[in-house]
């Protein structure tokens, strides 16, 4: 793959990094033809996308340094410099969601924003701005897949790629085009959802339940190390077990509240 795009001098651009942003951009353009519907202005819109930027970055790494945290070295100094050693790789999705959505929760209450209904809003360009993020892990040959013999099998030649030395050259599931294609179909899913009445937080339980899913599913096909596991699952399949649950009690807190409206 193509873990760095342009390199000019000591300056690399990596696809990464790139593609994260193309996938901010590609959330924001879907999100600012409908503020008004939602009666949100610019100057609070790009705060909120700024708040989850900051917010998913922060909370991708932090969570990364948890669950890998014996694995990167045996000393606290070294630990330390294989953390800021490369920064633009080592990010735990979920982390990210995580301490995002506590930051926005935050801001919409703050602002006095109907809370529901704005991340009902805003859930819908998730998964499109994920898709691109996939893509460009797939670039760079992280989160990548097991061993297969199936006929879509990848294989990762370029040494700078994250994959092990070991596994170059062998074909493996892509896991990064697995999750992009799943992030798309829940984005044209939701956002065809969110085109017809609904119940304001109904459009935010689809989403939690749907990426949870896929996300437990796929989780059985990545090959790359992710943390200890617990009764077999990884981090990530855990932290999804507990959203779908979380995502469940709202759910029926929703319908209480329709029933009793």
């Amino acid at each position: 793959m193509h873990p760095v795009l342009l390199k000019i001098g000591s300056f690399e651009l990596a696809s990464y990094g790139l593609m994260t942003a193309l996938g901010y951009v590609a959330a924001s353009l879907y999100l600012l033809p409908r503020l008004k519907k939602i009666g949100i202005d610019k100057d609070t819109f790009w705060n909120l996308i700024f708040i989850a930027f900051i917010g998913a970055l922060a909370g991708s790494k932090l969570l990364y340094i948890i669950v890998s945290w014996p694995q990167l070295g045996t000393t606290l100094a070294e630990k330390l410099t294989n953390i800021v050693r490369d920064f633009r790789y080592g990010f735990v999705f979920f982390g990210g969601m995580i301490v995002s959505v506590g930051a926005l929760v935050w801001y919409i209450k703050k602002k006095k924003l109907p809370l529901l209904k704005t991340a009902d809003f805003l859930i819908v360009g998730l998964p499109l701005g994920h898709a691109f993020g996939r893509i460009g892990c797939f670039l760079a040959g992280c989160c990548y897949g097991r061993p297969t013999d199936l006929p879509w099998g990848v294989t990762f030649t370029d040494p700078h790629s994250l994959v092990p030395p070991e596994w170059l050259g062998i074909p493996l599931h892509p896991t990064q085009l697995y999750e992009c294609a799943g992030n798309l179909v829940l984005f044209f899913l939701l956002h065809r959802a969110s085109q017809k009445k609904h119940r304001n937080g109904s459009i935010l339980v689809e989403y939690i339940l749907g990426y949870s899913l896929m996300r437990f599913i796929i989780e059985f096909f990545r090959g790359d190390f992710r943390g200890e596991y617990l009764l077999g699952l990884s981090p990530s399949q855990v932290i999804a077990l507990a959203a779908a649950a979380a995502a469940f009690i709202l759910w029926y807190r929703l319908r209480k509240e329709q029933q009793h409206g």
